[in-house]
C-alpha cells in the first residue's frame, strides 16, 4: 500500500450529525433582534409581549392579505385582535381611509367586531383574507378638505413597503410527542456588503460597471447568532437510534472469509494504493514540468523574435514609403518650377499670360517700395514716371505676344472643333458594350471638313477651278444656309478672276470664303435651344447671359460679369487659388465623398477662405507662400466643407492625415483657434447648404471629371447642336442653375 497519498476522499467521508436538542430548548421563545423594531400600535406590542411571556390565549399568528389580483402581503398579528383593528393597521400602512377597506374570506365580508380567532384557518395555520377597496362616494356642493387627495385611493404595493419598513414574520408549527408548538420567527433582511473584484468605465456613457460576489455573501459568523434559533435547526428532525457499540468507534464485519467491510467515522479516510513506479520514473515525472516550462519559454522567445522581425520589416517599409513620398514631392516641385519657367519663356495659354501679369505686378510692387524708401519729392515723381513707362511697355509686349499666340493656335482649335463635331456619338450600353451612333449630321461635317481642307490648300489654277465648280454644285443643296448668296457670289467672282485675268490677288476673297464655309459646317436646320435669361452687369453696363457672370456662394445676387470681376484682383493669385480648389476636388473625388461642398465653391470662395478666415498663412508654421498652402479636412472622417478644413502646407497636410486623435496631438489653444475660424467660415457660407442639397440629390456634382461616355443624355443624342455649342451649354446650364438658386 502506498502511504504517500494521505488526503481523504470527499465522496467517502461520513459526517456525524450534531447531538439532539432537548425539548425544553425547542419551546424557548425566539428572541427579537435588537435592531429594526417595527412601529406597531400599543395593543399589538402588548400582545406580542404576552406571547413572548408564554400566554397561549393571545399568541401571534401569520395573516396573509391578497389584493389586486395576485399581490400578497403577510403580517403577524395576535390571535385575539379584531378585524377592525387589523383594518386600521392596514389603512395606515397603505395610506388609505379605514372605511374604504373590505376584508373578506370565502366571498364573505368579515365584520369589524369579529375576532381573528373566529376566522377560518388553512392547513398551515395561516389566516388568508381578500383585501378590497370600496368605491368612494362623490360629495356634492361640499368643498374638499386639504386632507383629501384629488386622485382615487388605490392599494399600492410600493407604498406598503416604502413608507413603513416592516420586519418579515413567519409562524412555524411543530408537532412532537403529540404536542403542538407554534414559534414565530423574525427574518432578518440585511444588506450584504459585496467586495468589488474589478471594474471598467464606459467612455461613451461614463457609467462604471463593477464585478462583485452575487451568489454568496460574507462568511457565516457562528458567534454572532449563538442566542438565536435558526430555521434550519428548528425544522430539522433528529432521530435517536441504538447501535451495537456502547460508544462511537470504528467497527467492521466479515462479508466472507476474505472480504471485510469497515464502518468508519466522519474523521476517518481511505488510503488507496497508486501505481508502482521506480525512482527513475518518479524523477522523470518531476522533470516533466521543467521540460514543459523550457519548451514554453523557447516558444515565447521564438514568437517574440518573429514579432520583432515583422515590426522591423514594417518599419523599413514605412521608412521607404516616406522616402518615396518625399522624393515624389520634390520631383513634383521641380517639375512645377520647370513648367513655370517654360511657361514664362514661351507663354501659350491664358494661365501662362496671367502668371506673367502677376510677375509684372510683383515687380511693380517691389519697385514702388524701393522708390518710396530711397526718394522723396521731385526725384520720387520722376522715378514713378519711369516705372510707369516700363510697366506700359511690358504690358504692350505681353498683349502682342498674346495676340500672336492666339492667331497661331486658331487653326489648331478650328481643326480640333471639326474633329469633335464629326465624331460619332458613343455611349456604354448593356454589359459595358460601347455603342457608336453615326448620324447624318456627323457624316455631313466630315464631308464638308474635307472640302474645307482642300479650299485652304494652295492649288494650281486648273485644279482650283475644278474645286470651285465642285463647291458651287454642292452649295445648291445648302440653299437654306443664311449666307448662301454671299458665299456663292464670292466663289463666282474668284472663278471669273481666274479665267479672265492673267494675274489677280484673290487672297482676300479666299479668307472670306473660308470664314463663311466654317459657318456652313457649323450650321444646322434644327431649332436653336432656348436662350438663357440675360442680366446687365452693374460695372460695364452690358447685358450678358448668366454664363458670363461670376458665380460665388457668398453673394446674394448675380451682378458682376466675369470680365469686370477678375479685373479687381491679380491674375497670378487667380491661378494659385484655382490650383488649391482643384486639389480639394481631386482629393474628395479620390475619397468617394457623398457631399458636394467642394464642387460648388468657386475660386473667389477659396480666396475668401485663405485671406479672410485663415489670414493667408498656415495655422502651424505661419507660412505665407500661397503656392504651398492647402485646405485639407480637419476631421478626416467627415466630408470636406468650409467649416471642416484647416489651412496647412503640403507637408503639414500629409502629416495631418496620419493623425487619429486631434485633441491629443494638437495643443488645446490651437484646437480652440481652429474651432473659432471654422465658426467664422460657417457664418460666411451659411447659404451653401441649399445649393449642396440640390446638387447632392440630383447627383450633378459627381459628374465633374468623370468619363463622358457614361453621362451622355438622350436629349444630346437626338438634338445635336455641335460640339462647341453642346459643351458651352453644359457649362452655361450649371452656372445658370447656381445663379438661380442664389
Amino acid at each position: 500500500m502506498n502511504c504517500e497519498n494521505k488526503l481523504a476522499n470527499v465522496s467517502e467521508v461520513v459526517f456525524q450529525p450534531p447531538p439532539p436538542r432537548s425539548v425544553d430548548c425547542e419551546k424557548v421563545a425566539v428572541k427579537r433582534p435588537p435592531t429594526r423594531k417595527p412601529k406597531e400600535s400599543p395593543r399589538l406590542v402588548v400582545a406580542e409581549k404576552k406571547n413572548l411571556n408564554g400566554d397561549d390565549n393571545c399568541q401571534n399568528v401569520t395573516v396573509k392579505f391578497q389584493f389586486n389580483g395576485n399581490q400578497v402581503v403577510a403580517q403577524t398579528y395576535p390571535i385575539c385582535i379584531t378585524i377592525g383593528e387589523i383594518k386600521t393597521d392596514l389603512a395606515r400602512r397603505f395610506d388609505v381611509d379605514t372605511d374604504l377597506l373590505i376584508l373578506s374570506q370565502c366571498s364573505r365580508v368579515q365584520s369589524d367586531e369579529c375576532v381573528l380567532s373566529e376566522a377560518s384557518i388553512n392547513e398551515f395555520r395561516i389566516y388568508e383574507f381578500d383585501l378590497k377597496l370600496k368605491a368612494r362616494k362623490k360629495q356634492k356642493n361640499v368643498e374638499k378638505d386639504e386632507r383629501h387627495e384629488d386622485h382615487e385611493p388605490v392599494l399600492d404595493f410600493d407604498v406598503y413597503y416604502s413608507k413603513h419598513r416592516l420586519p418579515d414574520f413567519i409562524t412555524i408549527c411543530m408537532e412532537k410527542n403529540e404536542e403542538i408548538c407554534h414559534i414565530p420567527v423574525a427574518i432578518h433582511d440585511e444588506a450584504i456588503i459585496k467586495p468589488t473584484l474589478c471594474s471598467y468605465v464606459d467612455k461613451a456613457t461614463g457609467l462604471v460597471y463593477t464585478d462583485a460576489f452575487t451568489q454568496t455573501g460574507p462568511l457565516f459568523d457562528k458567534q454572532k447568532y449563538e442566542n438565536y434559533i435558526s430555521r434550519n435547526t428548528q425544522t430539522k428532525e433528529i432521530v435517536t437510534k441504538q447501535i451495537d457499540t456502547m460508544h462511537d468507534q470504528t467497527a467492521q464485519c466479515f462479508l466472507d472469509g476474505n472480504n471485510v467491510r469497515h464502518w468508519i467515522e466522519s474523521d476517518d479516510y481511505y488510503i488507496t494504493p497508486g501505481k508502482y513506479q521506480t525512482y527513475a520514473q518518479k524523477m522523470r515525472a518531476e522533470r516533466k514540468m521543467h521540460k514543459i516550462i523550457l519548451i514554453q519559454r523557447n516558444f515565447r522567445r521564438f514568437k517574440w523574435q518573429r514579432w520583432m522581425r515583422e515590426c522591423a520589416c514594417e518599419y523599413r517599409r514605412l521608412v521607404a514609403n516616406r522616402i518615396n513620398e518625399e522624393e515624389a514631392f520634390k520631383k513634383e516641385q521641380e517639375n512645377r518650377i520647370s513648367r513655370e519657367q517654360r511657361a514664362k519663356q514661351f507663354p501659350r495659354t491664358k494661365n501662362d499670360f496671367d502668371m506673367l501679369l502677376g510677375e509684372v505686378q510683383k515687380w511693380k510692387t517691389a519697385e514702388m517700395k524701393r522708390i518710396n524708401n530711397m526718394y522723396e519729392g521731385a526725384p520720387r515723381i520722376a522715378e514713378i514716371n519711369i516705372l510707369l513707362n516700363k510697366e506700359i511697355e511690358m504690358l504692350n509686349n505681353l498683349e502682342c505676344q498674346r495676340n500672336l499666340a492666339y492667331k497661331s493656335m486658331e487653326d489648331a482649335r478650328q481643326q480640333q472643333l471639326f474633329k469633335k463635331m464629326g465624331e460619332p456619338i458613343k455611349w456604354i450600353g448593356y454589359a459595358d458594350t460601347v455603342i457608336h451612333l453615326d448620324l447624318l449630321r456627323t457624316q455631313r461635317v466630315r464631308f464638308l471638313n474635307g472640302i474645307y481642307n482642300d479650299l485652304c490648300q494652295d492649288l494650281p489654277k486648273e485644279e482650283r477651278l475644278q474645286l470651285i465648280d465642285k463647291v458651287r454644285a454642292l452649295l445648291l443643296n445648302e440653299q437654306c444656309f443664311p449666307e448662301f448668296p454671299e458665299l456663292f457670289e464670292l466663289l463666282d467672282r474668284e472663278r471669273n478672276l481666274l479665267i479672265y485675268t492673267a494675274c489677280a490677288d484673290v487672297s482676300i476673297l479666299r479668307k472670306r470664303q473660308n470664314i463663311l464655309f466654317i459657318e456652313l459646317i457649323k450650321f444646322t436646320e434644327e431649332p436653336q435651344p432656348k436662350r438663357q435669361d440675360n442680366r446687365m452687369c452693374v460695372v460695364c453696363k452690358l447685358v450678358k447671359p448668366y454664363s458670363k457672370f461670376a458665380i460665388r456662394t457668398r453673394q446674394f445676387q448675380v451682378d458682376t460679369c466675369k470680365k469686370c470681376f477678375y479685373l479687381k484682383v491679380s491674375p497670378a493669385e487667380n491661378l494659385v487659388y484655382t490650383s488649391i480648389l482643384r486639389s480639394i476636388q481631386r482629393e474628395e473625388r479620390r475619397k468617394r465623398c457623398n457631399g458636394s461642398f467642394a464642387f460648388i465653391l468657386q475660386m473667389e470662395d477659396i480666396r475668401y477662405l485663405i485671406r479672410e478666415v485663415w489670414h493667408g498663412h498656415s495655422i502651424l508654421s505661419k507660412c505665407e507662400n500661397l503656392q504651398r498652402l492647402r485646405l485639407p479636412r480637419w476631421c478626416k472622417n467627415e466630408e470636406w466643407s468650409p467649416w471642416n478644413c484647416v489651412c496647412l502646407t503640403e507637408n503639414e497636410a500629409r502629416n495631418h492625415y496620419r493623425i487619429n486623435d486631434l485633441e491629443k496631438t494638437y495643443d488645446k489653444k490651437l484646437v480652440l483657434e481652429v474651432g473659432n475660424r471654422q465658426k467664422l467660415a460657417r457664418s460666411a457660407f451659411h447659404n451653401l447648404a441649399a445649393v449642396s442639397t440640390e446638387f447632392t440629390e440630383t447627383g450633378t456634382w459627381w459628374k465633374v471629371g468623370l468619363n463622358h461616355q457614361r453621362i451622355v443624355k438622350l436629349d444630346d443624342i437626338t438634338t445635336y447642336k455641335g460640339a462647341d455649342t453642346l459643351l458651352q451649354r453644359k457649362l452655361d446650364d450649371r452656372n445658370y442653375r447656381i445663379g438661380k438658386i442664389l
